[in-house]
């Protein structure tokens, strides 16, 4: 082991990495070296001799799971060490359901269907056969993975009360036609099959660290107090003011609630922030104390510069635009900043309403720019689509599910009324789809014309199978290469999917092609990203969460965005939303809006249609008045 624990570490850091013997709560705000804490915590227990196997760490995101796995490894200097298992709570919700896979009530073998497929498959079929509005089948999805998440599907009466049993029926029935599982259902199917005893969990691990664990919903959080009742030592790091999943039942309450939930424990913390200049952090700070509920907690800044913020009041989104685009020229051109260095945040950018005109700013500008979107939007392609679906049919032949998608996005002039005749038959037959499609491949006369197209089709997949053979235990990502010339003709698209499968494997443990599509198929999705080398990166705040850069601009900060249509608690997401995003700047921070939206923009937001706008209440009146941002920005030299 090349790197002792307690280098480079503050005397507040040391004293949390080294902590052992009960439970622990790590409050820690932003810019305090909470991952850096917790990778040395990892290294205090390996080197006083705790085996790499009784060593759990969970983190929110794959991205996240990546890179405390890439310190963890850097640190200990070794190759051939064996590390501790890093991943994000879905990832091993799901490994140990495979484990147990015999054992629990979901349909065998296990397989999660991605965002693509509950889109384009699965909530397309069940509102067709539901004959309802597809945002009144996607509400109910909704339903039924808040009612996971928040517990609700506990109650002994859960079902009779769903709002919809015909759509309960014809979900069930359709899962177990194509042998899926949902990812939304996976933590709740662990921890259901955890309290029946149906599952034995490997290890168990004796040390467990949880990450962001303001971000756990009711669901996680069972999990994770599950795990403590075998003897496991937990260790909790988050902070309250962070917590900015509601949209996935999370509550800030899970960490405040850690001292009365784990006894003992024992309460620690870090106050030094070393991320924001003291000017953006005291800033932010008024923003998360505007919540009565917050945990209080001392945090300084440790920089000795002075950082830069204001806020700046525009005409109307397009001399917004405008201002963002001269804004960061000033900043590459006099204040020398790369352009990675520069992150543009948006509460919102459906149809890239927003984006767009940011983007079209910063091209006049001659400046590079990329606007995020969802990492894994390359499978979504039909090229991508047919790729990943052939992959999961070489690992397993009979994945119903994969035979459904490559049947869709092929051009093969198979349309919906082919895919209803295949499910009736598979429904009235009480065979799964594959199996449906086999008896139509033998008698195309079971579905009418379409059959003899079903046939052919069938037996074109089957041969490309064969021909790609299996998959080999070494050299897995070379084979994908060669598979991915031979299918994907156009060069840069082969490359983005090949860039999605090399990303997925830093985050998780892949022994085989299996595995590799699993780290895939449980990733966030557009919540997931990293900042792109030498371009300016405009995304979302969620997208931005544990993201880092020298120059902020929060734009488009109106109330009518940012808390919008929010009510109830979710004005508290909002708020914490918007702290998050504040304390990702290092240096500068630039805050703007629009007392006006025109075009299709004024047709965005709370006030939809209303051209008026006005400044979010979560800064209007604060202690940084707005300054005109076109006498701003036009001074600029």
């Amino acid at each position: 082991m090349s790197m002792k624990w307690s280098r480079g570490l503050s005397d507040e850091q040391k004293d949390a990495a080294s902590h052992t013997g009960k439970h622990a709560r790590l409050l820690a705000g932003p810019g305090t070296g909470k991952t850096l804490t917790l990778t040395r915590r990892i290294l205090r227990l390996l080197e006083s001799g705790v085996e790499p196997t009784k060593i759990l760490a969970f983190t929110f995101t794959r991205f996240a799971a990546a890179e405390l796995k890439r310190r963890v490894t850097k640190d200990l200097g070794d190759a051939d060490v064996t590390l501790p298992r890093i991943s994000t709570l879905h990832s091993y919700a799901l490994r140990e359901l495979l484990r147990n896979e015999s054992r629990i009530k979901l349909p065998q073998p296990v397989r999660i269907a991605d965002d693509w497929e509950e889109e384009n498959i699965i909530l397309i079929e069940i509102q067709r056969l539901l004959r309802e509005a597809k945002k009144r089948t996607r509400e109910l999805f909704a339903r039924l993975a808040a009612d996971w998440q928040q517990l609700t599907a506990d109650r002994q009466d859960w079902e009779r009360n769903f709002p919809d049993a015909k759509f309960l029926g014809t979900w069930q029935e359709h899962r177990e036609i194509y042998g899926y599982t949902l990812r939304a259902e996976l933590v709740y199917q662990l921890k259901t099959s955890l309290e029946e005893g149906d599952s034995e969990l490997e290890g168990p691990p004796d040390h467990v660290l949880a990450d962001e664990y303001q971000d756990l919903n009711p669901c996680d959080l069972a999990v994770v107090r599950h795990l403590g009742t075998l003897g496991c030592e937990i260790y909790a790091a988050g902070d309250d003011d962070q917590s900015i999943y509601g949209f996935r039942q999370a509550e800030p309450e899970g960490i405040r609630r850690f001292p009365t939930e784990f006894t003992p424990s024992r309460q620690l913390g870090l106050k030094e922030c070393k991320r924001c200049d003291k000017e953006i952090l005291d800033f932010a700070l008024y923003v998360a104390r505007q919540d009565p509920r917050r945990e209080e907690k001392p945090l300084e800044s440790t920089s000795n510069q002075t950082g830069e913020v204001r806020v700046l009041r525009f005409r109307d989104g397009d001399s917004e635009a405008r201002g963002v685009g001269l804004l960061c020229r000033w900043l590459v051109n006099r204040k020398k900043l790369k352009p990675h260095e520069i992150l543009i945040l948006l509460r919102t950018d459906r149809r890239r309403l927003f984006s767009d005109p940011i983007r079209a700013a910063l091209l006049t500008a001659r400046l590079p720019v990329n606007v995020a979107s969802n990492p894994l939007e390359p499978l979504d392609t039909d090229a991508g689509r047919e790729f990943l679906a052939l992959l999961r049919l070489i690992a397993r032949k009979s994945d119903h599910l994969a035979w459904r998608s490559i049947l869709e996005v092929r051009k093969n002039g198979l349309g919906e009324a082919t895919f209803a005749a295949i499910y009736e038959i598979a429904r009235q037959q009480s065979v799964p789809f594959f199996e449906a499609l086999k008896k139509i491949a033998g008698k195309p006369s079971l579905i009418g014309t379409k059959g003899v197209t079903v046939r052919a089709e069938v037996e074109k997949i089957r041969s490309k199978i064969k021909q790609y053979g299996s998959p080999p235990e070494e050299d897995l990502f070379n084979w994908l290469g060669h598979i991915a010339s031979e299918e994907i003709s156009e060069k840069q698209s082969r490359k983005d999917i090949l860039e999605i499968f090399k990303k997925a494997a830093k985050g998780s443990d892949i022994e085989g092609l299996e595995d590799l599509i699993r780290a895939v198929t449980v990733s966030l999705g557009d919540k997931e990203q990293d900042l792109r080398e030498n371009v300016i990166s405009v995304m979302t705040m969620h997208q931005a969460k544990g993201l880092t850069a020298t120059a902020v601009v929060v734009a488009a900060t109106e109330d009518e965005y940012i808390p919008g249509r929010a009510s109830g608690r979710f004005v508290d997401d909002e708020r914490r939303l918007l702290y998050v995003s504040l304390t990702r700047a290092r240096h500068h921070l630039f805050v703007t809006y629009a007392n006006r939206r025109a075009g299709q923009q004024r047709y965005s937001g709370r006030t939809s249609g209303h051209p008026a706008r006005h400044f979010t209440r979560f800064l209007s009146g604060g202690p940084i008045q707005p300054g005109q941002g076109e006498s701003f920005v036009s001074s600029l030299k």
